[in-house]
């Protein structure tokens, strides 16, 4: 790809970017949230056409109207938020939206299973059967075959809905390996991932690239560019700031060409006094959207100024825990204290009334409403304060100039207006910067924060991090869940680890035995999943620096 320009209204999310990849190559595209990694790839997938520039494959110059384009090229792309239906199976997904429509694979067998025996034999009913069946018999043989040469695990007639994001993921692969494409395209692959699928991914992608796939691996995350690439593409605001062989720079390195600047990976965090009590939960039980009790009776206090972080393998109870503390999820017993107000069975509205603020794990889904404009996702908690009403109307003005503030003082990047821009055109990062923003400004007295920086680079992580420590410092009480346990053990006063919908154990950062924090987030199963559990800590983070910036 050379000299790739594309502007958006009021940004510039490719400034001139030369880009190279080698056949057989495992190629890192770093940058922070909103850098313009996504936009360059999706204008070598077709989804956007570039203002200017050129692109290039074995010599062949390319000209892009659309995906279609691109897949008949070679090219392939598995987006961070997949594109599968869950209703259909895993082979209906993967070959929807081929040229050659599946009824060209029929084979006659096929329609035996549905057409009664004394039509079997009958030449019109088999030409109709041959018009409406799907006829997947074929394909279906091939999915499996690929699926078994790649290690994927995965009954190829099972619906979407049925699997695990992990086997999800690997859906989206096949569909690009099924297309037999030369480049392969992944975005944040691992953003939705457990340390194991991760690693999973990883093996599978070194087999591809051994067979001469060429691969784009667009992450913000150090430890997996150390982990997975050979060589590292970083962009910064729009523009390639380097290419270098990843084996020949630390990880501060990266670190400091994504940002511009020292970045701090370990934050200190001030004495501060703890206050009156700031919420009690007693006895909670809850069940999962299934009707299965997710939570077995769990005590939980937080004292103003407080953070209390919850440690956990994910689907331990977290998700129920976090809704429960906030309205959102109905509870089977148990009570829900704030301060002096029991809001036990109250709706979210009385929670947020009382002072409750609340970061869910999924900022698309429930943080957001993504086709509004950033204005109203800024302001959404506050339209029935005073300050933004005018005689019974909203007051516009006043609506913009607050969300424009959010912005500023949140440093959130590639808003161009904020009363027309939606917020669902934020990257990921500068998306949870907007959701923090509004729920903190608040000044909130209970903070409930599920997974508040997953999925985001290591500036942003930086800042989130020291926006929760500063609401800490004013006296907010703050509930941390987290599956990264350096986060836990950065921020936390206290640790708390839910096993199958218990706390099973409580310490502090200064007291804990890491090695036992992870034993315990596991059952007390043995060694190898206290090292999985400890390999979870490993995220975006990408461990703790000394001062001498060399790596811990």
């Amino acid at each position: 790809m050379e000299g790739i320009v594309k502007e958006f209204p009021g940004v510039i999310a490719n400034d001139h970017v030369d880009f190279s990849v080698e056949r057989g190559e495992i190629h890192g595209l770093l940058g922070e949230n909103g850098a313009g990694k996504s936009t360059l790839m999706k204008i070598l997938y077709g989804l956007y056409s570039a203002d200017e520039g050129s692109v290039w494959l074995d010599g062949r110059s390319l000209d892009f109207d659309s995906p279609q384009d691109a897949i008949d090229a070679g090219i392939g792309m598995v987006h961070q938020h997949f594109k599968l239906i869950p209703r259909l199976t895993v082979a209906e997904n993967i070959v929807l939206g081929e040229r050659e429509p599946a009824s060209a694979f029929r084979e006659d067998s096929e329609y035996d299973g549905w057409l009664p025996a004394n039509l079997r034999t009958n030449p019109w009913m088999r030409g109709l059967a041959r018009r409406f069946s799907l006829g997947l018999n074929v394909p279906e043989r091939e999915i499996a075959g690929l699926a078994d040469e790649y290690g994927f695990d995965i009954d190829v007639s099972s619906r979407i809905w049925e699997l695990d994001v992990g086997q999800q993921q690997r859906v989206e692969i096949l569909k690009a390996l099924y297309r037999d494409v030369e480049l392969l395209i992944l975005d944040e692959p691992t953003a939705v991932l457990t340390p194991n699928e991760a690693e999973r991914l990883f093996d599978t992608l070194e087999r591809l690239a051994e067979q001469g796939l060429s691969i784009v691996f667009i992450t913000h995350k150090l430890k997996e560019v150390k982990t997975i690439t050979d060589r590292v593409t970083v962009l910064r605001e729009g523009e390639n700031v380097g290419t270098v062989e990843t084996s020949s720079v630390s990880r501060a390195d990266l670190a400091e060409m994504m940002v511009g600047r020292e970045v701090l990976f370990q934050l200190d965090k001030e004495d501060v006094t703890v206050g009156e009590m700031a919420l009690r939960a007693e006895s909670l039980h809850a069940n999962d959207d299934r009707g299965i009790e997710a939570l077995s009776g769990i005590d939980l206090t937080v004292h103003e100024g407080e953070i209390v972080g919850i440690a956990g393998v994910s689907g331990n109870g977290q998700k129920e825990l976090a809704e429960s503390l906030v309205g959102l999820r109905d509870l089977t017993a148990g009570t829900i204290t704030l301060g002096e107000m029991n809001l036990t069975g109250e709706n979210p509205r009385k929670f947020i009334d009382n002072g409750v603020s609340f970061v869910p794990e999924d900022r698309l889904k429930y943080g957001c409403a993504e086709d509004l404009s950033v204005m109203y996702n800024a302001t959404m908690k506050e339209f029935r304060d005073g300050r933004f009403s005018d005689g019974g109307f909203l007051d516009y003005d006043a609506l913009r100039e607050y969300a424009e503030t959010l912005v500023e003082e949140f440093d959130i990047r590639g808003v161009h207006d904020v009363a027309e821009m939606p917020a669902g055109d934020l990257s990921g990062g500068n998306l949870q910067k907007l959701i923090l923003a509004r729920e903190i400004n608040r000044d909130p007295r209970l903070l409930v924060a599920n997974q508040p920086t997953r999925g985001v680079d290591v500036g942003a992580i930086e800042f989130l991090r020291s926006a929760i420590l500063d609401q800490r410092a004013r006296g907010t009480g703050i509930v941390l869940v987290s599956e990264d346990l350096d986060e836990i053990f950065d921020l936390s006063d206290r640790i708390l680890v839910i096993y199958e919908g218990e706390i099973v154990y409580e310490t502090s950062p200064e007291e804990a035995d890491r090695e036992r924090v992870g034993l315990e987030m596991t059952g007390g199963t043995g060694t190898a999943s206290v090292d999985a559990a400890v390999e979870s800590s490993t995220d975006s983070t990408d461990s703790a620096m000394t001062d001498g910036g060399e790596e811990r």
